[in-house]
């Protein structure tokens, strides 16, 4: 047993590139910044946006410390790269994570990780006396909601709106906020997330402005906001930095700058090494874990021993949206022989 689980830090490395998350944010720490900005600005510009997004707190900028470092935003700049795009020239700006992440604990502003809910958004924008769902890839709206939602690092998920869609769910019950059709046409989308939202356009002192009324439930309660905006891409800006705000409330944790707490999380359904050594990935990938060894296996089920420098709840929180690890209810645990520690959780791995 001892040789078989020195295999695993070889595997490890092996099977690091082969599998890849809807939900996983590849460039978290990564800016996209005008590279026309003059002296240290785009570095500064660059910082502030990381910072955004590793948060989802649009204020965190305007803390005091925060505002310091970002006077010294070339510190944590690791890379960079000029890119042409069709709009102008852009520079592409990789942040030092560990720097980052230890400014927000410095800060005690809790890390987002880049394992992020996928949320699928239904709109249906009202023109006159109709309404239509906003179906176009390349309508405004969608096109500024992606962009959105690229920018805040929110993994989306625009609707088919195909014969499927159609037939289960109309315009009046996105509108109505009816969410039982909702829920049934939602379904084929596995989403963790599900918003409806309904556009009107409407005058105000002779000039035309959106407004933006969307909603979501979360554990069963249905949670409402309406925003307004001159157009469409400060609308979705808007609407993703209320929403980032509202996610990251619930699923950021604030790292401790120690990593001394410890948790035993029971993986059941592995059929091999190459199963243990993925989700022993999974588990590293996590903010704020430090170290993730394998203390028993057996027919199956392996106990993973996690140092963390997160809370509990934090720790089962950032894994609530591994599409790999399903929670199992607590008495599925299995009953091992070891001296124990109490198992935090006990999820069953699903291959991708």
């Amino acid at each position: 047993m001892k040789h078989y689980f020195s295999l695993i830090g070889f595997l490890l490395g092996i099977f690091a590139a082969q599998t890849v998350f809807a939900t996983q944010i590849a460039d978290l720490y990564q800016a996209d910044v005008d590279s026309t900005t003059s002296g240290n600005e785009w570095q500064r510009q660059a910082l502030a946006q990381v910072l955004v997004r590793v948060s989802g707190k649009a204020g965190v900028t305007e803390l005091p410390q925060v505002k310091a470092e970002l006077a010294k935003a070339a510190g944590y700049v690791k890379q960079f790269e000029n890119v042409r795009q069709a709009g102008g020239n852009r520079m592409r700006v990789l942040l030092d994570a560990d720097k980052v992440n230890q400014l927000l604990q410095q800060q005690g502003v809790p890390v987002w990780g880049a394992l992020r809910p996928d949320t699928l958004v239904w709109l249906v924008e009202q023109n006159g006396a109709e309404r239509q769902f906003v179906r176009q890839g390349s309508h405004q709206l969608n096109v500024a909601m992606q962009q959105a939602f690229r920018q805040a690092a929110l993994p989306l998920m625009l609707p088919l709106y195909d014969m499927d869609d159609l037939l289960n769910l109309a315009e009046t019950d996105v509108w109505a906020g009816f969410w039982q059709p909702v829920v049934d046409a939602s379904s084929r989308y596995a989403a963790d997330i599900v918003i409806i939202g309904t556009i009107e356009r409407q005058s105000v002192d002779g000039k035309e402005q959106l407004r933006l009324n969307w909603q979501r439930q979360d554990d069963g309660r249905t949670l409402r906001d309406e925003i307004t905006a001159a157009d469409e891409a400060t609308l979705m800006q808007q609407f993703t930095r209320v929403l980032a705000a509202q996610l990251s409330e619930r699923y950021a944790s604030v790292l401790s700058g120690e990593s001394g707490a410890q948790f035993v999380l029971q993986v059941q359904q592995l059929s091999d090494l190459a199963d243990i050594v993925q989700v022993q990935r999974l588990l590293q990938q996590v903010v704020g874990v430090s170290q993730v060894t394998v203390s028993s296996y057996h027919a199956g089920v392996a106990r993973f021993t996690v140092r963390s420098g997160i809370s509990a709840d934090g720790l089962l929180n950032a894994l609530r949206f591994n599409k790999q690890l399903q929670p199992q209810p607590a008495n599925d645990a299995i009953a091992t022989n070891e001296p124990a520690q109490p198992t935090l959780a006990t999820y069953r791995y699903l291959r991708p």
